[in-house]
């Protein structure tokens, strides 16, 4: 569903209209309308991406429309244990790291990938704050905040050496957009301006409940039915955890 089509009728902004219960034109029509609709648009998709963001360390998610990959490589540095990494080089927002590599020398070529720490680690408080006596090969990764953390501290630098891949905010709308879609499968291309429709109708049309019931619920259908064909194109190994029994 591309953004804006007045000609079949069949955008996003007309959609829009369509659950507003505004005549055909009103919004695409009207250029200050226009750009606040597209504000609930965009702040619609923000409503579903934790759906699309993964909740372990696999990349499930990233919005068709960016032109790269999710990945990027910095400079490590001699004795350098955190490095802050907030955007991509799109000056995008990156909104989870999903995995590490290093190049585990100066002259390397081949990344090896790190294993990740997590914050119950008994090396936490020696990752972020390190001892500059122990440095080497770093064998692990740490992520607090927008910092991640190398253990041990690198005793050596290398440009490029390390290489990162992560999931990042999708690419937003304006308003003067017509044929750009949302960078969702298509089926579910509806659900931005399903949100933003029912907050449009929360403070316009607050005493139509049957309408905002009824979006309520498309959403709620809709919600379930993309977080499962998520999981189905990019399947993960789960761990098993064994059910244990108390001895009473």
């Amino acid at each position: 569903m591309v953004f804006n089509d007045t000609t079949t009728k069949q955008g996003m902004i007309q959609k829009f209209e369509f659950w507003t219960r505004q005549p055909d034109g009103t919004v695409s029509g009207t250029t200050a309308l226009l750009q606040q609709v597209t504000g609930l648009i965009n702040s619609g998709f923000d409503h579903f991406m934790p759906l699309l963001l993964s909740y372990d360390d696999y990349i499930r998610w990233d919005d068709t429309n960016h032109t790269d990959k999710p990945s990027g490589k910095i400079n490590l540095v001699s004795g350098q244990s955190d490095y802050k990494i907030t955007t991509d080089g799109n000056s995008l927002d990156i909104l989870n790291f999903a995995k590490v590599r290093v190049l585990q020398s100066s002259t390397a070529t081949n990344y090896v990938e790190l294993e990740k720490m997590t914050l119950d680690d008994e090396r936490v408080a020696d990752a972020i704050s390190p001892n500059p006596s122990i440095t080497g090969v770093p064998e692990y990764w740490l992520e607090n905040g927008n910092k991640i953390f190398l253990y041990p501290a690198p005793n050596y630098s290398a440009t490029n050496g390390i290489q990162l891949f992560f999931e990042r905010k999708q690419k937003v709308f304006v308003y003067t957009d017509t044929t750009r879609e949302p960078g969702i499968p298509s089926p579910f291309h509806e659900l931005p301006v399903l949100y933003g429709a029912l907050e449009w109708n929360s403070v316009n049309r607050a005493n139509d409940i049957s309408l905002l019931n009824s979006i309520k619920q498309l959403i709620a259908e809709k919600r379930h039915d993309i977080e499962r064909i998520i999981s189905l194109r990019n399947p993960t190994r789960r761990k098993l955890t064994p059910k244990l029994t108390p001895f009473i």
